[in-house]
C-alpha cells in the first residue's frame, strides 16, 4: 500500500507542468510556443530568460528529489518498490494529466531521480559527461542519451549501489528510464549524431 501511495504522489509531482505555469506567471509567455514546443526547463530559459530558467530547473529537480528523499529517509522504502516509485516522476512529466497526457522530455526530472538515489556520485558523473559531450556533439537528443548510456556503463563497472537499491535494481531502473527517454526523443533521434568541427594547432579541421 505504501508503494502505491508513493507511486501516485511521485507521478503527480512529476506531472505538474512547472515550466508552463511559472514561465506564464513571471513572463506572460507560453513555453510551448518557443523552440521545439517542449514544455520543459530549456524552453522556459529561452522564453523567460536565465533567472526564470534557473528557477524552473531547480523546481523541476525538486519534483523527483523530494518524493524519493522522503520515501527513502522517512519510510525506508527500498528495493524494487523504490524502482517503481523512482520512475514515476519521469512518467508523470512525460504524460502529464494536466497537459492532456502530453508532456516534456523529462531530462531534468531524470537527472534529479539519479541524484536523489546516488547523490554526489551521480552529479559528478552525469554533469561531467554532459559537459564533455555537449562540447563535441551538436545533436542534444543524442548527447543526453549517450550520457545516460554512459552512466549505465559506469554503474555496471563500479557496481553502483546503496543500502536501499542494488546494482541489479539500478540496471532495471535504468532500462525503464531509458525507454521513456528514447520515446521522448524519438523524433530527434531519427537524425545521426553531429560532431562539432575542431581545429588542431596546425589549422587542420577534423570531424
Amino acid at each position: 500500500m505504501l508503494t502505491l501511495i508513493f507511486s501516485i504522489i511521485s507521478f503527480l509531482s512529476g506531472s505538474i507542468p512547472f515550466p508552463v505555469i511559472l514561465t506564464k506567471i513571471f513572463s506572460g509567455k507560453d513555453v510551448r510556443e518557443v523552440g521545439d514546443s517542449n514544455p520543459g526547463a530549456v524552453n522556459a530559459w529561452k522564453s523567460g530568460g536565465s533567472y526564470i530558467g534557473i528557477f524552473v530547473m531547480f523546481v523541476e529537480f525538486l519534483k523527483a528529489i523530494l518524493p524519493l528523499a522522503i520515501a527513502i529517509r522517512y519510510f525506508e522504502i527500498e528495493g524494487f518498490d523504490l524502482v517503481i516509485i523512482s520512475v514515476m516522476p519521469i512518467l508523470g512529466h512525460s504524460f502529464s494529466p494536466f497537459l492532456k497526457f502530453k508532456g516534456g522530455k523529462a531530462l531534468a526530472v531524470t537527472a534529479a531521480m539519479w541524484l536523489a538515489l546516488f547523490q554526489i556520485e551521480a552529479a559528478i558523473v552525469i554533469f561531467g559527461l554532459l559537459i564533455i559531450f555537449f562540447v563535441i556533439q551538436k545533436n542534444d537528443a543524442w548527447t543526453v542519451n549517450i550520457v545516460h548510456f554512459s552512466f549505465l556503463i559506469y554503474g555496471i563497472i563500479t557496481s553502483i549501489s546503496k543500502s536501499y537499491i542494488s546494482n541489479n535494481e539500478f540496471i532495471i531502473l535504468w532500462i525503464l528510464a531509458s525507454i521513456l527517454m528514447i520515446y521522448n526523443h524519438r523524433k530527434e533521434l531519427r537524425s545521426f549524431p553531429k560532431f562539432r568541427k575542431f581545429r588542431n594547432l596546425t589549422g587542420v579541421k577534423f570531424e
